[in-house]
This record gives C-alpha cells, structure tokens and sequence, in this order.
C-alpha cells in the first residue's frame, strides 16, 4: 500500500517513540520530534556512501535480531539524514555514518535524542546500541557528543562535556551521583553550566572546571538545606543544550570508575544564616572542589571560589570566606584551637566575624585587624583568680580596667601603638555606653578586651543569678560595639570568693587578677606621688608572666592620670630589664 510522505514521517515518529527494550516508556514531545526527523531529511549523500549506509544498516539489523528483534519490521525505505542515513523499523531506528557506524536508538532515550535535534544536534549520531548501565538499573545510549541515561524514576537525560567526564570519574549511574535529573544547562546568573543528579549536581565553569556539591554542604551553597542538593538545584525549563565549550571533553562510554565514598546524606533543616548561599550566581561563585574528607576524618568540606563551606556532625555546614578564611587557614583550619565553625560570615559593628567551636575570628574595617578570640577556658585556669601568667618565660601582660571615665585612653593607646606593645584592657557594660565609640579605638589599635562587669558591684554581696546577669549584660554591651570580652574577667575591686569565681567560670571566662596594682588610681594624695612611684611599683614585682594593673581614668579628686604618664617609663625599663609583653591569651597556653 502506498503511503503519502506526511503519513509516513508520523508512522515514522510513533514506531520510534514505541516501548523498547527494557521496558523504557515512551519520550514527550511528540510533535517536537517529528519536526526534527522532518528538518534532517533530504540531506543528500553520494551513491557511494549511500550504498554503504544502507549496508550497514542491514547486516547490523539481522545481528540485533531483525525483524523478531525488538525493532521489528522496516517501516519505508532507509533516507539521508545529516549527512549520514537512518532506517525505521516499527520498535526503533538505526542511524548510520561513516564514522560511528551503524547503531540503534529506540524508546525514551531514542524520543529525547529527537528532542535535542537527533543527528543534526550536538549529539550527532550514535556510537553505540542501547544498553544497560553497568551496575545500575537502567539504559544509556553513547553518542558523538554526548550520553543519554534513562531510568525508571529519572526519565532520559543527557551529560556531556565535562561534566560527562566528572560525572564518570565519581563513578557514574552506580556512584553515589546516581542517574543524572536534567539535561545539561546554563546556570541562571552565572557563566557556567551545570547537571542535576539523583545525589548530587556538578557545576562547571571555564575558570573552576567541573566539580559536584551535594548534602548539607550543597542544601547550605544554594541556600535551603531541606532537601537533597539535586531536588534544591536549579531546575529550569529545559532547553536544547549547547556544545560543549571549547577545550572540554567527550563523554566516554560508561564503564566502573570506582564510586568516590560520598559520605553520608546530611540534610538537617535550614541553615540559620544563609546570607552567603546563593549558588554559582550568588557569594561563593562555582565549586573549586568535590566534597572532600577533612584530614582528621570526622568532617566533610567543599572549597569555592568565593570561599569554603565546612560540615561536621557537631557543628552542621557553615561558610568561611575572605580575610576571615585566610587567618583561619593560617592557624590550622579544623586542626587548629578554633575548630570547626560554627556560624557564617555575620556583619558586627565596625567590622565581620565568624564564629568556631572554641572562639571566634573578628575582622575590623576601620584598622584591617584581625583578631582570634579564644573562648574555651584550660582547666588549670578553673577554680581561680589568676595573678600571674604560668610561664618561666620573661613577658609581662599589661592591664587596663574602665569603669569611671576615659581621660587617659588615648594617651595610652598612643605610647602603646607608638612602642609596639598590646595591652589588654577590661571594660564594665556603662562604660561603654557612656563611651561608645572607645572600644573601638582600643581593638583597632590590636588589643584585647576582658569583661570588668556591668554596673562594677561587688561580686560577694550578689547571688549567683546576679552575678550571671552582670557578666552576660556586659558581654552583649560589648560585643555590641564590636569587641569580644571572652574569655577574661575581672572582678570590680577584685572582691571574691570561692562562689563567685565558679559562677564566672561557668558563664566561660576566666578570672583574672593581678600580680600588682600600680595604684595610680589613687592619684598624686596630695602631690606625694607621681609617675616614678608607679615605674618603681611595676619594677620590684617584675617577674616572668607578671600581670600590672593600671587604670584609664583620671584621680576624682585630683584628675591626675599617673598610670598613662607613667607608662613609656614602665615600657622602656621592662624592655631594659629583658622582658616582652604578651595580651592575656598568653595565659590560655
């Protein structure tokens, strides 16, 4: 029976779309197909290569079974298609050129090769029959540009490039990426490109190449961690992928590579603070690494080109970045006293901060500082009121309590800057407040801030939820204004005892005494003292790890300032006598 060209083609199109081989179902699509098929006809071939074509066809027909094979019976007469020739059969097609052969495209992975412009596409034509993916339930076909995956709950996708060729470096449909969700596509916002997995998504860009992010670390890069990084990436309307770009690779046949131990799935609810997330076209820009083990073997890491983001049991996924990053990269990463964080990057005022198991990193802007903060208290410094740095070595620690004004502030702070020594200075929350902008000159300039109270009561006469209430009122105060007082405090007036120095431990600090009290706070008593009396107070206790108290404010009665007149004096005569000085961390070990 004679047919007409139109009927053909749409018999054509159904035969090649019908159930095939291993039971895959039928691809969408269906006009969009036979418009392909219609485009790529008539492509003329020399008699030659025509003749060959054909032969080809035919002899591996009959290998595959003929006609009670799957593909069943021919269906026309075979035709030129894209510079090489194709035939259809009732359950498929072969397609033929001279430099792949003969080879059969049929079912979901044969209505989708259609779909991205069959031949004619950046596909071109296929390499091999389709086959079962080694290792995992479910059919692929090779072509010259690309591989089609089909299973039964991923539909038929295609990889290429090199994401095809990550992809099978991880191990492929039976790694832990699984079978791919999308066909390749152009990431939104971001020059790069990427494919969605059943377990993970790679990502590639000219300048990082192709790497895949997944679980909690992924959920965190895109910004929700409620579900598993391929479901959460974007996934938008598909459309014919391009070539691959210049310089990237052919996707190789599928074959066992080995699957990378991914680790397990981590998906815990959304992260708290997801201001860095935003994937390839927000902060961290494309994946630099695959998820990757940490050295110690308890956590999980991917590095960024904007930064990295670390995962642990303890801790969850959380971004380290910048300045920040580099200081943390400089101390150890996770090995180091920090830990793993356990925050992002947070704005604070004057500056960033991100916070770690056992302390913190404060970047600030105005100076460029930035400043470690230690947190975790060593059990040596429990149970007491330290008066002296536990060491043989000859530093001394100089100390600054703030409880009354600031009138010899900046002049210490300028003989401190102008000799190189840090200080390390205790400040109650009202003065603060009453100084807010002070704080910042002091941590600016690279010294330490304690914890001298709220109010400056003595401690004895409070409860314990008092003295609670005191020391954590400060601590907000200051960290308000950009400093960190852990993890030191000072006693107001030094009054204490055996309860009140448990109840600052168990708010996290340690209680920091002195080893002598310059008493400049007294001022000149009449002009009887002025600052060789407390260069010569400072001298006689000097001692390795000596801890000086000294004040910031004037005398009440005689608005002397003798600790910051004093200070170049103690300075030159600590140095003459072989002595450094240290902040208070030195005391942490």
């Amino acid at each position: 029976m004679h047919r007409s060209r139109p009927t053909v083609l749409g018999m054509a199109l159904v035969l090649a779309l019908g159930v095939g081989l291993g039971g895959t179902a039928p691809g969408p699509r269906m006009e969009a197909a036979a418009s392909a098929v219609a485009a790529q006809r008539g492509v003329p071939a020399s008699s030659a290569v025509e003749q060959a074509g054909d032969d080809a066809i035919v002899q591996h027909y009959q290998q595959l079974g003929g006609s009670a094979s799957f593909l069943g019976t021919p269906v026309r007469s075979p035709y030129d298609i894209a510079g090489g020739r194709a035939q259809d059969y009732t359950g498929g097609r072969i397609y033929w050129s001279p430099t792949t052969g003969a080879h059969e495209v049929h079912g979901s992975i044969g209505g989708h090769y259609l779909e991205l412009g069959g031949p004619a596409g950046f596909l071109g034509f296929p390499r091999t029959d389709e086959n079962p993916t080694p290792g995992a339930p479910g059919r692929y076909n090779n072509f010259a540009g690309a591989t089609i995956y089909w299973s039964p709950t991923t539909g038929a996708h295609e990889v290429h490039g090199s994401i095809g060729g990550h992809y099978l470096e991880l191990g492929g449909p039976a790694g832990f990426l699984g079978f791919p969700r999308t066909d390749e596509n152009a990431t939104p916002g971001a020059p790069g490109r990427y494919n969605n997995f059943a377990g993970a998504t790679i990502y590639w860009s000219p300048a990082t190449g192709a790497h895949e992010v997944h679980g909690s670390i992924g959920g965190h890069y895109l910004g929700s961690a409620a579900q598993p990084a391929s479901s959460a990436s974007p996934a938008p309307t598909r459309t014919p992928p391009q070539a691959p770009p210049a310089g990237t690779t052919t996707s190789p046949a599928p074959q066992s590579t080995g699957a990378r131990p991914p680790g397990p799935t981590r998906f815990t609810g959304p992260s708290a603070d997801t201001t860095w997330s935003g994937g390839p076209a927000g902060f961290p820009g494309f994946p630099r690494t695959d998820e990757t083990g940490t050295p110690d073997g308890v956590g999980r890491f991917n590095h960024f080109a904007g930064g990295s983001i670390y995962w642990s049991p303890a801790t969850g996924a959380h971004e380290v970045h910048g300045a920040i990053r580099a200081q943390w990269t400089a101390l150890g990463w996770e090995h180091s006293r920090l830990g793993y964080p356990t925050s992002d990057e947070y704005g604070i005022t004057g500056g960033r901060r991100s916070d770690f198991q056992q302390g913190s990193i404060l970047w600030h802007e105005a100076s460029g500082r930035i400043e470690v903060i230690y947190t975790s208290v060593p059990s040596v410094l429990l149970g007491v009121d330290l008066e002296r740095i536990p060491t043989g070595q000859k530093v001394v620690a100089l100390t600054f309590d703030a409880g009354a004004n600031d009138a010899a502030l900046r002049s210490i702070l300028t003989t401190l800057t102008a000799n190189g020594v840090p200080g390390t200075f205790f400040l109650t929350g009202n003065w603060v407040n009453q100084f807010p902008s002070d704080p910042a000159l002091i941590y600016n300039a690279g010294n330490r801030i304690g914890n001298h109270s709220m109010t400056h009561p003595d401690f004895t006469t409070l409860t314990d939820a008092q003295v609670a209430a005191e020391i954590s009122s400060a601590q907000r105060t200051i960290e308000a204004a950009g400093g960190d007082p852990l993890p030191f405090f000072r006693f107001p007036f030094g009054a204490r005892d055996s309860r009140t120095i448990t109840d600052v431990n168990a708010a996290g600090y340690a209680a920091i005494r002195w080893t002598v009290d310059t008493l400049g706070w007294q001022g000149t008593l009449n002009g009887t003292r002025g600052p060789g009396f407390i260069v010569q107070r400072v001298m006689a206790s000097a001692q390795p790890g000596e801890i000086v108290l000294m004040h910031l404010g004037s005398n009440p009665d005689d608005g002397s300032t003798l600790d910051a007149d004093a200070l170049p004096q103690v300075i030159s005569q600590l140095r003459a006598a072989g002595y450094s000085f240290v902040t208070l961390n030195a005391a942490l070990g």
